[in-house]
């Protein structure tokens, strides 16, 4: 009975601190500073997008209804001189015929089977008029310029505004693609039929084509100097675009194909032009997603460790909405962490907070004061981490860690902070 006693106490004690580590991805919204921010730090810009090939459109446009107004001109002149023509025509015929009719027999009869000429009159036929078609010109793609600058061109931190303006200028060279062609490629399919395989060559077909979609931005300020200015080197470099595979060959009507994948690079295109220029002058709105972790175990051992999770979870989740309170939450959060770290036992896996339990509060505690921009305390977590015998996805999450600091103090120093 005592030895039963005995070994039940030791389970409990060997259960009393039974947990499990577990992560949840969380996703907040914070502020990253500029690598170049301007000073003094402007208060409006205005953007815009223009179009360097709308001027060689306008022409091409021009060509084509001046071509369009001489092909119908002529149309006009030819339908007004057809009944002369016609009237033309048929008095010749007339002549020809009357001299015909007054030759004799004789000399039809000579002409036709001695001389082998058959001198006989034939009419001539005024062909109808019509009109010329003329080809349309093959133009780039206009936009509504003023809905993609408003849609796509936009510096956080500033607001759209006239009064003493940075001048944010996206400008097209258009859309470039390559003649599609139809790829084939044979790949081998086995089959089996009662229990016997076979092995045979399968062509497949598909479209492909590459294209590119280059353009270049401009920011001045508002006495019109360069701030920044670049014609990103990815976007003159042919992509390739390869369409799904058939058994049968495709149609090489892909127009529709074409405008979908002009519209997708147009946009990625601006999208990435938007954040170079917001991660160097700009208060980019940027969303971040990392493992907030916490502490499954079998009893409430670990409540403080669970409050600290809600009140991280909050307070990451407010700081897009309301900064004062999400600090407020992340520090709460903070203090309850750094209480438990002051049993932290590395070494002994029976402890509240071994070391699984350390490195997860420790990884929690970097993000929060990430958020937070306290490099000083995250240099000291970090050095602590690099002292560790940590796992191989621990070790590359520390120095992960590590380059996002170091980032962070580059732009800090960048902003005076």
């Amino acid at each position: 009975m005592k030895k039963s006693l005995l070994f039940i106490g030791f389970a409990l004690c060997l259960n009393s601190f039974a947990q499990s580590v577990k992560g949840e991805n969380i996703t907040y919204t914070y502020t990253k500073l500029p690598t170049n921010p301007i000073q003094p730090k402007p208060t409006n810009y205005i953007s815009s997008v223009t179009a360097a090939y709308e001027a060689e459109n306008q022409k091409l446009l021009a060509q084509f209804e001046a071509d369009k107004a001489q092909a119908e001109a002529d149309y006009q002149r030819a339908l007004a001189d057809y009944p002369n023509k016609v009237k033309a025509a048929d008095e010749k015929y007339e002549r020809e015929m009357e001299a015909w009719n007054s030759k004799s027999t004789a000399s039809k009869i000579i002409e036709k089977q001695v001389l082998n000429e058959n001198n006989h009159p034939v009419k001539d036929v005024v062909p109808q008029p019509y009109r010329r078609t003329v080809a349309a010109p093959v133009m780039k793609t206009s936009y509504d310029y003023n809905a993609l600058a408003s849609t796509y061109l936009f510096i956080d931190g500033l607001q759209k505004g006239a009064a003493n303006a940075l001048n944010y200028t996206v400008t097209l060279q258009g859309f470039e693609s390559t003649q599609p062609k139809v790829v084939s490629e044979v790949k081998k399919e086995v089959t089996r039929v009662n229990n016997v395989s076979t092995t045979k060559d399968v062509t497949y077909y598909h479209i492909e084509f590459t294209y590119r979609h280059p353009m270049s931005f401009q920011v001045t300020n508002a006495i019109n100097q360069e701030i920044y200015a670049a014609a990103p080197a990815e976007f003159t470099e042919f992509k390739l675009f390869k369409g799904p595979a058939t058994k049968t060959s495709p149609s090489m009507d892909i127009s529709a194909s074409l405008k979908a994948m002009e519209d997708k690079c147009l946009q990625e295109n601006l999208r990435t032009i938007n954040h170079m220029v917001n991660d160097r002058i700009g208060y980019e709105r940027t969303e971040k997603t990392f493992e907030l972790s916490y502490v499954k175990s079998k009893n409430e051992s670990h409540n403080d460790i669970q409050d600290a999770f809600n009140a991280a979870n909050l307070g990451f989740k407010m700081l897009g909405t309301n900064e004062a309170q999400g600090t407020m939450k992340l520090n709460e959060a903070i203090e309850i962490w750094n209480k438990a770290l002051e049993e932290s036992d590395i070494e002994n896996k029976k402890a509240r907070i071994d070391k699984d339990i350390t490195v997860a509060i420790y990884f929690n505690l970097l993000e929060a004061y990430f958020a937070l921009r306290n490099t000083t305390t995250a240099d000291e977590i970090l050095k602590t981490l690099g002292r560790m015998d940590l796992s191989n996805r621990d070790k590359k999450q520390r120095e992960a860690y590590e380059q996002t600091f170091i980032d962070l103090k580059l732009r800090m120093a960048a902003n005076g902070l």
